[in-house]
């Protein structure tokens, strides 16, 4: 019979092994996870083709962490509304799998304000394809789940041109669900630039059929 020493030797035993296994398998997720960030000067935020800043700068910050096909997100900027100011913070949560040979993404978006109690959030579903190694085209759905309305948004991008740079753009509309005087069809066009291996800067021209059309520059860095 074991004595009470041996007992209590052969249950510490047991808890060290336990705890070794359980900091092990942590220690092995924390290294499946993979961690992305960077932030974003831009000379105007535009979403679905709305201004989102009143025509102003915006300074934003975004990170991500994916473990397999599954990740979470968080993404902030300073927002502008009829001239009152704000910060916008969003969180979402999807899954990245694969059909065939287009990738999907497949998640929830929510979107707050810190002083504006308009919050909103939608589903959405995008996926790419890539034609190349340079070319891809893809699409965007999303389905705004507090206000009832729909947008698409399909869009197309080639790399590897002169000097380096990559040609993109979309166009996209809420086939009249925002119940605006007329749809909201929005298009983008422009062209991006690795400036590092960690900053790009992108000059694009935004058309809308309800605001006006602009220029917009963006300077990205991320890790």
């Amino acid at each position: 019979m074991m004595n009470s020493k041996q007992s209590r030797l052969s249950r510490g035993c047991q808890i060290s092994g336990a705890a070794l296994l359980i900091f092990g398998s942590s220690s092995a997720l924390a290294q499946d996870i993979e961690l992305s960030y960077g932030a974003d000067i831009v000379s105007n935020y535009i979403a679905k083709g709305f201004t989102q800043t009143d025509d102003d700068p915006a300074l934003q910050a975004w990170a991500e962490a994916a473990y397999g096909i599954a990740y979470v997100g968080f993404f902030a900027s300073n927002v502008s509304f009829g001239g009152v100011k704000d910060i916008e913070y969003d969180l979402s949560f999807g899954v990245r799998p694969t059909l065939g040979a287009i990738d999907l993404d497949i998640g929830y978006a929510q979107y707050l304000y810190r002083d504006d109690k308009t919050d909103y959030g939608e589903f959405y579903v995008k996926g790419t394809y890539d034609i190349s190694d340079q070319a891809y085209v893809g699409f965007k759905y999303y389905r705004e789940v507090f206000f009832d309305y729909d947008t698409l948004y399909v869009e197309a991008g080639t790399s590897d041109l002169i000097w380096g740079l990559s040609l993109s753009g979309g166009i996209g509309s809420d086939f009249g669900t925002r119940g605006l005087s007329e749809d909201a069809v929005y298009a983008d066009i422009g062209l991006t630039k690795e400036i590092s291996d960690h900053s790009a800067f992108d000059l694009r021209a935004h058309y809308s059929s309800i605001e006006d059309n602009r220029l917009i520059a963006t300077l990205s860095f991320y890790n």
